[in-house]
Order: structure tokens, then sequence, then C-alpha cells
């Protein structure tokens, strides 16, 4: 009920003020569709960063090879995998070693519906739980089998970035994972 009344005052307001905004009515159309679609006035932007970041220049089964010249392990993974779309898109800019030597790196993520309100999304990632969920790689210790991981290794990653139905699956399985410890 509230969105139809909100779509009709849309509606008076846009045939009360014609006469006035006539000449600029081409510059309204594309407002006034994205509102329609998203009930959005403007696009959402959910940019996380790195604090002080350091350039990953590759990776080799070890761990990640740093500009610095040093080579960080992911904690909880045995051996990376030689090649990976998502390890490479999370560490093109750069990576954050955390207090307790946990490694953030930025992924962004593809909300490829027109509906969605998010136009551009970067998110701070774990790598080490990036990799369990995704199934590339090799941990440590097993692990226990759920339906919350994806089936497919490798994940759905395109030029556009990760997926948005399967980042909030990844979301939903870290917070899972995390009251269990």
């Amino acid at each position: 009920m509230r969105g139809a009344f909100t779509i009709v005052l849309l509606a008076v307001v846009l045939v009360v003020s014609l006469p006035v905004v006539g000449p600029q009515l081409p510059v309204l159309g594309p407002w006034m569709n994205y509102y329609l679609f998203t009930k959005r006035l403007v696009p959402i932007k959910k940019i996380e960063t790195l604090h002080n970041a350091v350039v990953v220049t590759g990776w080799c089964s070890n761990g990640l090879n740093l500009a610095d010249g040093r080579i960080v392990q992911l904690p909880g993974i045995h051996s990376l995998p030689s090649d990976s779309v998502a390890l490479n898109e999370a560490t093109k800019r750069g990576v954050e070693i955390a207090a307790g030597g946990r490694v953030l790196g930025l992924v962004r993520i593809h909300h490829w519906c027109g509906n969605d309100p998010v136009r551009e999304h970067v998110a701070r990632i774990d790598l080490s739980d990036m990799m369990i969920f995704l199934r590339a790689g090799e941990p440590v210790v097993p692990v226990p089998e759920t339906e919350s991981l994806l089936t497919q290794p490798g994940g759905s990653f395109s030029e556009w970035g990760w997926r948005v139905g399967e980042f909030y699956q990844f979301q939903s399985w870290q917070s899972v994972k995390d009251l269990e410890r």
C-alpha cells in the first residue's frame, strides 16, 4: 500500500510540476526509473579499505609473496592452489596482516540485479576463510562437511567480482563458524 502511495505521489508531483520542469524531463527520466526499480533515490556504495596494506606480487603453495620479500602463510591453509581467480581478486589490491596473524584482502562483489540499489561494493575478506569456503587450497585441519560450503570448488567470480549470492552465503557460513569457535 505504501509503495502505491509513493508512486501516486510522484506522479502527481510530476504532473503538477510539468510546466516548470518540462525542458528538464529527459534528465528526470533515468532518475525516476532508478527510484521505481530500487526504491532508493541514489545508488549505494559499500567500500571497505585495508589498514597498512602490503602489495602482493604473487603466491606459491607455501603462501603469499609480498613486495617486501616476505612469504606469508594463510592461517589454517597448508597449501595454496597454483591458480585461483578468487585469490587473484582478493590480493590484487594488497593485503592487510591483522594483529592475530589473519590475512585480509579486498574483493569486489558483483550485485548483478537491476533492482539492487548497491552499485559498488568492495568487501574486506579473511583470505583463509574464503579459501576454505571456496574449497580452494588444502586446509590444515579437515573441514567438516556442511551444506554451507560450496559444492563446486573455486566460486563464482567474473570480471565484475564475486557473485553477490555466493558472497552472502560465505558471510552466513563465516558467522556460524565464528560462533562455534
